[in-house]
């Protein structure tokens, strides 16, 4: 249970708040599909942290990232003309080319070209990396790319999503450190999917059996969690998320450390999130048998999209249920995850609730944030160490007794 000032302090990231603040000056944030940036194509609208900022591909494939508001009169250059590497405003045709520069005012005449010239439009560094684009709001030089494994991965070994959900940011990441969840709220997809010889994933079909006990470390960059499932042949199956702070949680997949799922869950503000949901091989182009994990009928801009409906069931299906379906709702398991997180309330009260011996990563994942927020606000680090140049996550069935700790 938190207090009231702890529960603030996790979940609101708008304005001068000590989490949001952080998250700008210390972290590259992802914030939109690469692929959903075409070169003369649409602006993209993105807002984060509270903070309405537009994206676009130029002529050339460059990327240029300002904030919404046109410099002249405000107006959104989300709605602007995208070609000749500039963003021209529709209000009063100004031109802002994609380095920030304004570089035409037709109204002002023989001084059109030139009278922009000291007009200061703000700008932000960006990179493409795992099929996103990844933006920096801090001042100065930014941090080094984080330390995950598809950054540099081409589109046959990288799949990602974006879905938009209506809860804190903060509901997202703690539903990516549950293991317990796995094998309760995913459980009829979880069936269905992988409990049969084809499965590309056999493993998982492990948590149906029985509850984790969990081991937690921390970590310069963030976490790792180990849910530790004794089998009855005396072996264990160890799932072992790999938490980068502040957005990103590896999930493991596939009996091996270089594949697997990843949810990032990044605030729009203090009421909604984005998260990018995906999947990676490292060894090899995706599976086909994974692949109808994408659904692909979905718009993956757009995957999973959060309705409430009458009575607050989110369109839960009543009759599916009473046919052994366990949850009701029968997309795919990003559609459970958003949809309890969502059930939550769009800022949960965590005053109020009870944890149990199976939320020791949930504690863990809380106090590591509230220490590296306080550290943060003194100039200092919560954890010193190396980060390594890559981090993975890790699902195995090892000899009972096994250490997590020597295999991640």
């Amino acid at each position: 249970m938190l207090t009231e000032e702890q529960n603030r302090l996790l979940t609101e990231v708008e304005g001068d708040a000590p989490f949001g603040q952080m998250m700008r000056e210390r972290f590259w944030i992802p914030c939109a599909r690469s692929a959903a940036l075409v070169a003369d194509g649409a602006p993209q609208h993105i807002r984060l942290l509270g903070d309405n900022f537009v994206a676009f591909r130029a002529t050339d494939g460059r990327i240029g990232f300002f904030d919404e508001a046109c410099p002249h009169r405000g107006a959104s250059l989300v709605l602007a003309h995208n070609s000749d590497c500039a963003l021209r405003c529709l209000y009063h045709a100004w031109k802002i080319d994609v380095s920030g520069q304004v570089v035409d005012v037709p109204s002002e005449g023989t001084r059109a070209s030139t009278f922009g010239k000291n007009i200061k439009v703000n700008t932000y560094p960006t990179f493409e990396g795992g099929g996103l684009l990844w933006v920096y709001l801090g001042k100065g030089d930014p941090p080094p790319r984080p330390p995950i494994p598809f950054l540099d991965l081409d589109e046959s070994r990288m799949w990602v999503s974006r879905s938009v959900s209506p809860s804190n940011w903060f509901q997202g990441v703690e539903g990516t450190i549950d293991s317990v969840h796995v094998g309760t709220l995913h459980q009829s997809w979880i069936g269905g999917n992988y409990a049969k010889d084809d499965s590309p994933n056999p493993s998982i079909a492990l948590t149906l059996d029985s509850h984790p006990r969990y081991e937690v470390e921390d970590t310069p960059y963030g976490m790792k969690a180990a849910a530790i499932r004794d089998l009855a042949d005396g072996r264990q199956y160890l799932r072992v998320t790999t938490y980068v702070m502040p957005f990103v949680s590896l999930v493991p997949a596939g009996n091996t450390d270089r594949e697997g799922t990843v949810f990032i869950a990044v605030p729009r503000d203090n009421h909604e999130h984005m998260l990018f949901w995906g999947l990676w091989n490292e060894d090899g182009p995706r599976s086909d048998a994974e692949k109808y994990l994408t659904t692909g009928e979905r718009d993956p801009d757009n995957f999973v999209t959060i309705n409430e409906g009458p009575n607050r069931t989110w369109g839960q299906d009543r009759d599916a249920m009473a046919k052994g379906h366990f949850s009701g709702f029968t997309g795919t398991l990003v559609d459970e995850d958003l949809i309890i997180q969502a059930s939550q309330g769009v800022i949960q009260d965590r005053t109020r609730e009870h944890l149990c011996s199976s939320d020791v990563g949930i504690g863990r994942l809380r106090r590591r944030l509230l220490d590296e927020i306080a550290a943060w606000q003194n100039g200092l680090l919560a954890h010193d160490g190396e980060v390594p140049d890559k981090v993975r996550p890790l699902d195995i069935i090892a000899e009972a007794g096994a250490s997590w700790r020597e295999m991640v």
